[in-house]
């Protein structure tokens, strides 16, 4: 699974890596963010909305994603993460996976290693420290109740697939991590299940870890010390 991520990727990484033309102003706004936890505002990237405007666009989206039929946005806290494996089926994705599909920057995650009982949390990014691209959904909701009045909410949630090679020594699962290849297919609004499927499947960028401080567990503990090696 993928519950906590770092994002304080520069401006500039951002636009030259995921081929950003437009920012909005409360994503561009966003801090850098050492320990990112659900339900917090995070940087979404998303196609055009017109292949004629060029490039993608860098939105901000809740994370935690929430179904058009949700009831209340609170189901979001449980929708973090989407399995590869039935996300075409489930209920709560497979709109999403169809219509609304997105890449999630990070410049790494944190997973929770258990041996003998004991969990242990590891950052992990890439070898040459570029920027991550975690395939996403994004969804927007609105509560019925508030009539016109209402306020769009938009959530988001990570793929996740079954760990692969050495990763499987730190947990079952991990994000879909895309490179540019992949990146530009899930992108692509007219891409075809099968198409997004490969997409999964694809090799991740090369990775590296280390074992880090637990106090990463609390997200009130936020700071480049979460990532520096425990000792």
């Amino acid at each position: 699974m993928c519950g906590r991520y770092a994002n304080f990727l520069a401006e500039q990484d951002l636009i030259d890596h995921f081929a950003i033309a437009t920012m909005a102003d409360d994503a561009r706004l966003l801090p850098p963010n050492w320990n990112v936890s659900p339900t917090q505002q995070v940087a979404i990237v998303v196609p055009p909305k017109d292949a004629a405007d060029g490039g993608n666009r860098l939105e901000a989206a809740r994370w935690g994603l929430v179904p058009s039929w949700a009831k209340d946005p609170s189901i979001g806290s449980r929708m973090i993460n989407a399995r590869s494996e039935t996300i075409a089926e489930k209920p709560s994705f497979r709109t999403a996976f169809a219509k609304r599909r997105c890449a999630v920057p990070a410049s790494g995650y944190f997973e929770w290693r258990t041996e003998g009982g004991v969990k242990t949390p590891h950052w992990i990014h890439r070898v040459d420290d570029a920027p991550l691209a975690f395939a996403g959904l994004y969804e927007f909701w609105k509560d019925k109740a508030d009539g016109e009045d209402a306020q769009w909410l938009v959530t988001t949630t990570i793929v996740t697939t079954a760990a692969r090679g050495d990763m499987r020594d730190i947990h079952d699962r991990q994000p879909v991590m895309m490179q540019a290849d992949a990146l530009e297919a899930w992108l692509d609004r007219d891409a075809d299940q099968g198409t997004l499927l490969d997409v999964i499947g694809m090799p991740a960028p090369e990775l590296t870890w280390h074992e880090v401080r637990k106090a990463v567990g609390s997200p009130k503990n936020n700071g480049p010390e979460n990532i520096e090696p425990a000792g």
